[in-house]
């Protein structure tokens, strides 16, 4: 192991691929935490701002789904981007109990600062490995995810 530090694991856990994949997620996300903060934002946050850019007028449901998290989460996660006058809520047109959610031009902006910030962070993370390297764990990653996703996920 070296100098690397990992955190306290239980016995079984400690040559888990789990566990690796688990420790390379928290450093990774912390790393991203880090440096969207400076820009008023969380990585939940972000990645809602994200899903809005790409799919305008997604619904709360539809935020369940797509970011892996539940009901009232979502329902804070958009109340506080709203707050913040980076979201807007508007009826959906076949169904007035839904609502949709767009970006402002606050929120557009915030997301493309954020946008370029991860860039930078996923690009160091990427130099780790070469493109080949990178690929065939990509493809192992996927194999791994297929067996444990249950079939009406949609992931």
């Amino acid at each position: 192991m070296g100098s690397e530090v990992y955190p306290v694991c239980l016995p079984w856990e400690e040559e888990s691929m789990m566990y690796l994949i688990k420790w390379i997620f928290t450093t990774v996300r912390r790393e991203i935490e880090t440096a969207l903060r400076p820009l008023g934002l969380t990585s939940p946050q972000s990645q809602t701002l994200y899903v809005l850019a790409m799919s305008p007028g997604v619904t709360n449901t539809d935020l369940e789904k797509l970011l892996l998290i539940d009901k009232s989460s979502v329902t804070s996660l958009v109340n506080g981007m709203v707050g913040k006058n980076w979201v807007v809520r508007r009826s959906h047109p076949e169904d007035a109990r839904m609502k949709q959610i767009y970006l402002t031009e606050e929120g557009l902006k915030i997301h493309k600062a954020a946008e370029r910030t991860i860039e930078q962070i996923k690009s160091s993370v990427g130099e780790t490995l070469s493109i080949r390297e990178s690929e065939t764990l990509r493809g192992l990653l996927k194999k791994i995810l297929h067996d444990y996703r249950p079939a009406n996920t949609g992931v």
